[in-house]
């Protein structure tokens, strides 16, 4: 998992309270798994929810934890906490070592409207229809750049 280093004017940031803010809920976890993936894998995304799932399941158990995952409820981790639906994800996606914030994890239904998006730049983004649409079709914008959370 991606090592996240805050620093501010003197202040000290605990790693362990850093990275469970950019963690702390599923769409991120999913979306930060998937880039870890990437970093393991020549920056190429899993190709199916099944190679995904043997990927994380792997994957070291403390550092599951440490990002909130429980290691034995993996299958938990595949669905939105707003709308409690297994989320869309965007397989194959390729990545970059130069970064990426390509959008990868998408709810499916969302709530009043909006869905959330988790891109693979550690943010989120609620878009409207239209939005998601695009997104999901091709990975870019239709017009707007996705507004980040």
């Amino acid at each position: 998992m991606p090592l996240v280093a805050l620093a501010g004017c003197g202040e000290s940031v605990n790693n362990d309270e850093a990275i469970a803010r950019v963690n702390s809920v599923n769409i991120q976890r999913l979306a930060n798994l998937y880039f870890t993936y990437q970093t393991k894998n020549e920056w190429r995304g899993p190709a199916d929810e099944a190679e995904f799932k043997g990927f994380i399941r792997s994957y070291n158990p403390q550092k599951l934890t440490r990002i909130g995952v429980d290691p034995q409820a993996i299958d938990a981790l595949f669905t939105s906490e707003r709308d409690g639906q297994p989320f869309k994800i965007r397989y194959s996606v390729r990545g970059s070592a130069m970064g990426s914030s390509e959008p990868v994890v998408f709810e499916s239904v969302g709530v009043d409207g909006k869905r959330q998006i988790g891109l693979l730049n550690m943010t989120q983004t609620e878009v409207d229809a239209a939005e998601y649409d695009s997104l999901w079709a091709s990975g870019t914008p239709s017009t707007n750049p996705p507004r980040g959370y």
